[in-house]
């Protein structure tokens, strides 16, 4: 009796030292920058970002419906996924277009709905809670393309429910989106295809897209804006205008090279 005794104690002892450990490397400010959330340099402790809030709520316990641009297809995301060290909340629909016969099988509309929880940005927090954000996601239509979108989305930080409430496409099989949010409206940068280049080769060609807010955050739309490499000391004015160098056959929409 007296062995088991010392043994549990010995067990317990192993248990807490370990738990110890694992809780000491999560407090160091790499670990916490991988989690998302934010160090604490004063208490020495890892506190949980917004954004690690809302990715948290969404992937256990109150997932969010999504709307398939396009078709209008509801679909809800609900099953995480961590693809090259990016982490996804996933969802798919399924329709049967015609049923079964003796001489034919069933004809089906899938598709598959990735969104990329890695890439949120927070744009706004209300003081009564709610949270509006902007992140990309792909849709996998199983055959005709994989389509990444941008979508605005809202988080009630009490309710915990989240909405999303607008899209926007960025093109087919394009890859290394990021978002900037930049006053009132977002700046969409990715690689897309050129011209003559396959689909089946990774994109090379710098695009952005502008997608201003609107509504108090509740839609956006596509507007035409100069890409904020032109814009060096972020005065909101094209550089060339100090120097006198601004040509009209310049894009100036499109990253500078």
């Amino acid at each position: 009796m007296h062995k088991l005794v010392n043994r549990i104690i010995f067990i317990a002892v192993i248990l807490m030292a370990g738990l110890y450990f694992l809780q000491s490397k999560i407090n160091s400010p790499e670990e916490c920058q991988k989690i998302a959330g934010v160090w604490n340099e004063i208490e020495e402790t890892c506190e949980r970002s917004t954004t690690q809030t809302i990715y948290e709520n969404l992937s256990s316990g109150y997932p969010m419906t999504m709307t398939y641009p396009e078709s209008g297809v509801q679909v809800q995301v609900d099953k995480e996924e961590v693809a090259e060290e990016v982490y996804f909340l996933r969802g798919h629909y399924q329709k049967v277009l015609q049923e079964a016969t003796e001489d034919q099988e069933a004809v089906y509309d899938r598709g598959l709905l990735y969104l990329n929880m890695s890439k949120m940005v927070i744009l706004n927090e209300s003081p009564a809670g709610l949270v509006h954000y902007a992140a990309p996601f792909i849709v996998n239509t199983v055959g005709s393309g994989v389509f990444v979108y941008v979508g605005l989305f809202s988080f009630d930080l009490e309710s915990k429910k989240s909405v999303h409430l607008d899209s926007a496409l960025l093109g087919n099989r394009i890859r290394e989106e990021k978002i900037t949010y930049i006053k009132d409206y977002l700046q969409v940068d990715f690689l897309s295809h050129a011209k003559d280049q396959p689909y089946s080769d990774y994109p090379t060609e710098d695009s952005a897209i502008y997608l201003q807010l609107q509504n108090n955050f509740l839609n956006f739309k596509q507007v035409k804006r100069m890409h904020s490499t032109w814009d060096e000391n972020n005065d909101g004015i094209n550089d060339c205008e100090s120097d006198d160098t601004c040509d009209h056959t310049i894009n100036y929409s499109v990253p500078r090279l």
